[in-house]
């Protein structure tokens, strides 16, 4: 090998180490009431959500087993391929530039070992998780990267309904970020991987057991100072209490960052702020409401990491279940928060609208498109196309946000958030599949192009050859 191979080669192994399209995203980072881009451009950024479970896919990427392994890995990675291509397909009308990741602790779990629910920790495996998250979860962050998408990171299962400063759970979630953060994929795109401490946490409680306003703090500073204390810079997403609804006592007691780079995630459902519903909608209430139960909005940038809505299912007017709240709810037509566009919806995009800084990621990506389509087809159209039977179709959340969704991005500025264009020769040329490993020539299927450049930066795309 010759002495400018060898510095290609080198080169290559160096800048694949970065990513696959960290470099085409601009880095983001908390400015003030903004996220902002090295230049200062204000991103605001809309999404999904989803997380590596076949239950809660549907069985579209595997059928049922009793647990996960190795094997599993790529049917997974394909499937979720297919989604990021789907979701970020603008061509077909889908606009979304962010993908919340949850780390789904049916990797994470003995599999020999039985929980209650998704807080039930104590059949967690650090060691499963180590391997999941350097075989399963990095190269789904890689891949969402590579389509184009910022990733919020969210940790295994949900938070137990009472937690305590200094509890087992503190230490959990403390264990989990400490072995993220201090990855160096990771750390190394940390402009466009951001983390959120915890999922819906809903009373937080002093070490003793004890309602008090420092709770929160107490409980979540520490887990953002073992983060930082890893070398990770990036952006740092805190929850509240009241199932990521209530942040009032970080007025009083607020989180202190030594990068300066963190602000708040919220989950926003019919409802909850003051009980905003298809029967109380007014947009005025419902904004000072948010403010109020939000505050710091006037002040930091805020990602809605879980939001929906569909109508009432008339054919299920008979049914119902109650909500987090105790509040009796009717089935409807397949989201989680029961609401109409043209009621609900509304008043939340006058919440949206007003404070000018909320990104947010629907809680399941086939509210915003309907996956079974698209899987047949290749054709990105809005989910709930159940509801055409009702002519309740454009008061489900996937029609609006179809629409929302390329209206904000298109807003940003006359082309959206650009990918960063680099002008400059093409050096050298690798060839990755869709497990990130490198192959000499491609055949059918997903592969990621790496071009080394001759100003040493790297262009990643992604190709589909049939």
């Amino acid at each position: 090998m010759n002495r400018k191979k060898l510095l290609i080669s080198l080169a290559m192994a160096m800048l694949s180490m970065a990513g696959l399209a960290a470099d085409n995203l601009p880095a983001l980072r908390v400015e003030g009431r903004n996220l902002v881009d090295a230049n200062g451009k204000i991103v605001v950024l809309h999404g999904v959500m989803d997380t590596p479970n076949r239950y809660f896919n549907g069985w579209r990427w595997q059928q049922w087993k009793p647990d996960y392994s190795e094997a599993d890995i790529k049917p997974c990675l394909e499937y979720f391929s297919k989604q990021f291509s789907a979701i970020t397909d603008k061509k077909q009308g889908a606009y979304c530039p962010v993908f919340r990741l949850h780390m789904d602790p049916c990797w994470t779990n003995d599999p020999a070992k039985k929980v209650e629910n998704e807080a039930d920790i104590s059949a967690f495996n650090m060691a499963r998780y180590r391997l999941y998250l350097q075989k399963l979860y990095i190269p789904l962050i890689k891949d969402a990267i590579a389509h184009g998408l910022y990733v919020i990171v969210r940790p295994p299962g949900v938070c137990p309904q009472d937690i305590s400063v200094g509890d087992t759970y503190n230490r959990y979630l403390k264990g989990i970020w400490k072995t993220f953060a201090a990855d160096e994929y990771i750390k190394q795109n940390e402009g466009v991987i951001s983390i959120e401490l915890a999922n819906e946490p809903v009373r937080v409680h002093l070490s003793d057991g004890t309602k008090d306003e420092r709770a929160l703090h107490d409980y979540f500073q520490p887990v953002v100072d073992v983060i930082r204390e890893q070398g990770f810079k990036g952006i740092i997403w805190v929850p509240g209490a009241g199932y990521q609804s209530q942040y009032q006592d970080y007025v009083k007691y607020p989180i202190t960052d030594s990068e300066d780079n963190f602000s708040y995630a919220v989950h926003v459902y019919s409802g909850w702020y003051g009980n905003m519903t298809d029967k109380n909608y007014d947009h005025d209430t419902f904004i000072r409401n948010f403010k109020s139960q939000v505050p710091m909005v006037e002040t930091k940038p805020i990602m809605v990491t879980e939001i929906d809505w569909s109508p009432e299912d008339p054919d299920k007017a008979s049914e119902g279940h109650y909500n987090e709240w105790g509040q009796w709810i009717q089935p409807n037509l397949g989201s989680w928060a029961t609401a109409s566009t043209s009621k609900w919806g509304l008043a939340w995009k006058a919440v949206h609208d007003h404070f000018g800084n909320i990104g947010m990621t629907i809680t399941h990506p086939q509210e915003y498109y309907d996956i079974d389509v698209y899987l047949k087809t290749g054709k990105v159209i809005p989910g709930f196309q159940n509801a055409k039977k009702h002519g309740l179709f454009e008061e489900c959340c996937g029609y609006a946000c179809m629409n929302w969704y390329k209206e904000w991005y298109l807003k940003q500025n006359t082309t959206g958030i650009k990918q960063l264009e680099t002008q400059a020769d093409v050096v050298s040329t690798l060839y990755y599949n869709i497990e990130g490993k490198e192959v000499e020539k491609p055949t059918a299927g997903v592969y990621i192009i790496k071009q080394l450049l001759s100003n040493g930066k790297i262009r990643s795309r992604k190709v589909f050859l049939k």
